[in-house]
């Protein structure tokens, strides 16, 4: 299948969007019946943490997923080095934990 590329553009006909032409086994687009848009404060959502996934519709809000941590094998033998630590501390003391 080819599918043309799709411009999306505001009211005075300024490109907001440019979405390429592309061929082989891909999934048809969908049809647009009308766009909407929503303006989030600048730092609203830590992209380091989560993604948009969506917006709700009915309240005009984002929809957010958390994003998995994952730890470099340095961050966990960091890890685990203090959970050491601390059972040392813990064992020298009598008992803090």
């Amino acid at each position: 299948m080819n599918i043309g590329i799709r411009i999306i553009y505001d009211q005075d006909g300024e490109i907001i969007y440019r979405a390429g032409e592309i061929q082989g086994d891909v999934l048809p687009r969908k049809y647009i019946t009308e766009l909407h848009y929503i303006d989030l404060e600048y730092g609203a959502i830590d992209y380091h943490t989560h993604r948009i996934v969506s917006i709700d519709p009915a309240t005009k809000q984002p929809v957010l997923e958390e994003l998995p941590i994952v730890e470099t094998p340095e961050q966990q033998k960091i890890k685990e080095l203090e959970e050491q630590i601390l059972l040392l501390a813990n064992e020298n003391t009598g008992g803090i934990l």
